[in-house]
């Protein structure tokens, strides 16, 4: 898929104007919002995790995960409603399926 087909080379920035877009890429984009989240709250949790008391670990661990997947929601919402393609969106139209 050429980056070419999605973006207008007119000089401004931000991306081009969206093609119209499905269900399927904006489950992709979550998708892709979720992995990047949650890999950086696993690694804070991996660090956190040596210095908190053992009965809250389990409430800490909940919140390294949840967090990240509204964060993971609340982003991939505010991206589609902008109505911009931009490298964002290819990097989503690149998972499998």
């Amino acid at each position: 898929m050429s980056h070419d087909r999605h973006r207008s080379h007119h000089g401004h920035g931000g991306g081009s104007p969206a093609p119209k877009r499905g269900a399927k890429h904006a489950v992709r984009l979550f998708l892709l919002n979720a992995v990047l989240y949650v890999a950086c709250g696993a690694f804070a949790g991996l660090v956190a995790m040596d210095y908190l008391p053992s009965p809250i670990e389990m409430k800490a661990l909940a919140a390294f995960f949840g967090v990240p997947l509204v964060m993971a929601v609340v982003s991939t919402i505010v991206h589609l409603k902008a109505h911009r393609w931009t490298s964002v969106d290819d990097m989503a139209e690149r998972f499998p399926g």
